[in-house]
């Protein structure tokens, strides 16, 4: 087996933390100082879920406004079916009948 089935010495542990202690310390020179990094990098996501936030609630404000003017074009329309039945649509009849009157 490839398991070794003696019991870990207390060695064991000290020698893997201090090799592990180690490697962050050789990782750490690469990268740099990890602690400002994750601050900055907090602070950078922060400002995105602002921003992000921030425009979301302008489209859901433009989304209001967009369906506001819908409903504006809506009832002009509206509006100019009436004016076109009750009104333009009369104004032919108001012509003849005025011709009528002319005549006599």
């Amino acid at each position: 087996m490839d398991v070794s089935e003696e019991s870990p010495t207390p060695e064991q542990p000290v020698d893997e933390l201090a090799s592990l202690r180690d490697e962050v310390t050789r990782l750490r020179k690469l990268v740099g100082p990890s602690e400002k990094s994750y601050e900055d990098l907090s602070r950078d996501s922060r400002t995105a879920r602002d921003a992000a936030r921030s425009a979301e609630l302008e489209a859901g404000r433009l989304r209001a406004q967009v369906v506001e003017l819908e409903n504006d074009v809506r009832r002009w329309q509206r509006d100019f079916v009436w004016f076109r039945d009750h009104v333009v649509k009369k104004i032919p009849v108001l012509g003849r009948i005025i011709s009528r009157f002319s005549r006599q």
